[in-house]
């Protein structure tokens, strides 16, 4: 039967003033003498982490207790083991795991001292390994000293995870709900990648040589259909030829495919599914990931990869590698083969994009460039290295195409079946070329250098596209919107009910409802706010971040974190003290709607008022948190908008609702 956590937790949120103390026994019940196999401690001690976070509990009492705890837990392993020396084998419970104990005993042997630090983070020999060490004569002492070194380490790695984990949840509220979805989801796909490739490689690497010799073997009783692999494998075979014709065959192979997939689907299955993966991600967009994407997809641009090549091929020349600069030279001649192929037969020709930077091809000329770049990239430095730290960096470049990937399908840059295709035909080459790279007799390397030479051509390379292209690309990628027109008076006499009563975060995430529709320019509502005791306030950029850590700051000088609402931030933010709280404001936020209001085609903005107080969600940072009150927020409000245009409440089931419109729109008379 489960361990149920919840009731402790509760108890202790409840009482904060016995948190120390109950916090101080689980900490030391888990470190206890094999007690702690039995205690879910980690699963407790995230837990409490998670209360920090919320606020619910002072983070420093909290680490300083939790530390206490693990030190006297180990102190009295320590003792037990000290006390009984070889005789604590022969008492319970220490009988009952005698593979535990002698796991415990051989790690003590290897590390000395250093194992009891490092074994308090290792898993089953964290509550034993105290004990062994005592057993075996480890002076008090040093034990003493490195006992309280690993609890104040211990601490702050079992409690803040579960600090961290709390607050992104109420950030992730706070700012966007679908950015932290999101963010999980490429942070999944980058997860599969590498665990793909690490258990390929674990797979492939012990057997690899035994596939060598049975196909080598084949390939000598088929002196024809043998050349192929023969050149792959075989070092004293010629690899050009065979090369060559791999590379044509992969390529007729690409085109027959696509032939078949032309004149079997028609392109409608593909489209209907690239259409859901599209729209499924478009619901998910939102400024911040938007920057982000986009960032990625600079490393994808033919430029960024066209400059990574021309170094790379410069250098190798240089160091007078000229087999390495054949096959790499040969990697990207693939992708210019296969690629004018397509553009000269017709071939991969696609629906009609949904955005007009969107590719028009399958597969994606962009990914398989990636691919092909990247990918090779990291045979060339794999092979330099021990065969225990090549999958390493297989699975660091797989974590890096597998974002780019997801940029262009996010942006819409290219269908997700073009991203795949592209990927898919990019991987089998490189593994082709890398094979025959790695079986014949090459100079080495200096993984090091080329490493270097990558890195640093990616940086500057990525830094000029960033420079040049970012706000191009970030304005060119923006989902099309579709702005409709209503006349005036039909919005006013009811066309309001049409438009969103909640922010949209995620689809039907209803959390904050939409409490303000205003028409009209932004200027005259603002001026006459400000000249009514709101304030700007101040927006969160690369450096006001920091007024969150000083905790004397008022809330005007605090950055206050933008919300999404259908896939973009406010575009005004006013705030307004609210007299004897200093850390406490009511804020206004507006969005831009996708209406205009004829026939003065006048702009229709759609917001709310909420009261913002001061968090801290980390126990360190002092933050601006929504905290509701939307009623008496648009009451404020309406009260500050008196001698301002047309100001009517209206009645809604799920909330009330005020209508505003500037005086300098005359549509509504």
């Amino acid at each position: 039967m489960p361990f149920d956590l919840a009731p402790i937790l509760d108890w202790i949120s409840a009482h904060p003033h016995w948190a120390g103390l109950v916090v101080f026994c689980i900490a030391a019940a888990e470190s206890l003498a094999v007690v702690g196999l039995f205690l879910p401690g980690a699963v407790l001690m995230f837990g409490i982490g998670a209360l920090v976070g919320s606020g619910a509990l002072p983070v420093t009492p909290v680490l300083l207790w939790a530390a206490a705890g693990a030190v006297v837990g180990d102190g009295v392993s320590f003792w037990l083991g000290w006390h009984f020396r070889e005789r604590l084998l022969a008492i319970w419970p220490f009988t009952a795991y005698p593979s535990l104990v002698q796991r415990s005993t051989d790690f003590f042997h290897r590390h000395g001292g250093k194992g009891v630090l490092f074994g308090r983070f290792i898993g089953p020999i964290r509550p034993v390994i105290p004990a062994v060490a005592g057993m075996l004569g480890m002076a008090p002492s040093r034990f003493l000293a490195v006992n309280v070194i690993s609890g104040l380490l211990w601490a702050p790695v079992y409690v803040i995870p579960g600090a961290v984990f709390a607050a992104s949840l109420g950030l992730a509220a706070e700012v966007a709900t679908r950015l932290a979805f999101l963010a999980g989801l490429l942070l999944l796909l980058i997860v599969l990648a590498v665990w793909a490739v690490r258990r390929g490689f674990e797979l492939l690497h012990p057997r690899a040589h035994g596939i060598i010799v049975r196909v080598l073997a084949w390939s000598r009783l088929h002196p024809l259909l043998g050349r192929l692999p023969a050149a792959l494998l075989d070092p004293e075979h010629p690899e050009t030829r065979g090369l060559t014709l791999l590379a044509l065959l992969l390529i007729l192979a690409a085109a027959l495919f696509l032939t078949l997939l032309e004149n079997v689907a028609g392109g409608g299955l593909l489209h209907n599914y690239d259409a859901f993966i599209y729209f499924s991600l478009e619901g998910l967009r939102s400024p911040v990931a938007d920057r982000a994407l986009v960032l990625l997809h600079l490393l994808g641009r033919p430029p960024v990869l066209g400059a990574l090549v021309v170094n790379v091929t410069l250098w190798l020349a240089w160091r007078r590698r000229w087999r390495a600069a054949a096959h790499w030279v040969g990697a990207v001649g693939f992708a210019l083969a296969l690629t004018w192929l397509l553009q000269l037969t017709g071939l991969g020709e696609r629906p009609a994009p949904l955005l007009a930077g969107a590719s028009d091809r399958f597969p994606s000329g962009t990914a398989m460039g990636a691919m092909l770049v990247y990918g090779f990239l990291g045979v060339l430095i794999a092979r330099e290295l021990r065969p225990t730290r090549r999958w390493l960096i297989y699975a660091s470049i797989a974590a890096l195409i597998t974002a780019i990937g997801f940029a262009k399908v996010y942006l819409g840059i290219a269908w997700f079946s073009d991203v795949v295709g592209g990927l898919a035909l990019g991987f089998t080459w490189v593994a082709l070329l890398g094979i025959a790279y790695r079986r014949h007799a090459v100079a080495p390397l200096s993984a090091l250098t080329l490493g270097g030479v990558a890195l640093a051509t990616q940086l500057l390379a990525g830094g000029w596209q960033f420079a040049s292209h970012f706000q191009a690309d970030l304005a060119r990628y923006q989902p099309q919107r579709e702005t409709t027109q209503m006349a005036a008076q039909a919005w006013w006499n009811g066309g309001y009910n049409g438009l969103p009563n909640y922010r949209r975060d995620l689809r039907d995430d209803y959390r904050q409802p939409l409490t303000l529709q205003y028409a009209g320019p932004l200027e005259p509502l603002v001026q006459h706010l400000l000249q009514h005791g709101w304030q700007r306030s101040t927006e969160l950029t690369a450096t006001s971040w920091l007024h969150w850590l000083a905790n004397d700051e008022t809330m005007a000088k605090l950055p206050v974190l933008p919300q999404v609402h259908d896939g973009r931030h406010e575009q005004l933010a006013l705030l307004y003290p609210i007299a004897g709280e200093q850390g406490a404001a009511y804020i206004l936020r507006l969005w831009r709607a996708d209406l205009q209001l004829m026939p003065q085609a006048a702009p229709l903005w759609v917001g709310s008022v909420s009261r913002l107080e001061v968090k801290q969600p980390w126990g360190l940072a002092s933050i601006p948190l929504t905290a509701g009150e939307y009623a008496s927020g648009i009451r404020l409000l309406r009260q500050t908008l008196a001698g301002f245009g047309q100001v009517a409440p209206r009645a809604r089931a799920c909330c009330p609702l005020l209508l505003v419109t500037s005086d300098k729109f005359a549509g509504l008379q």
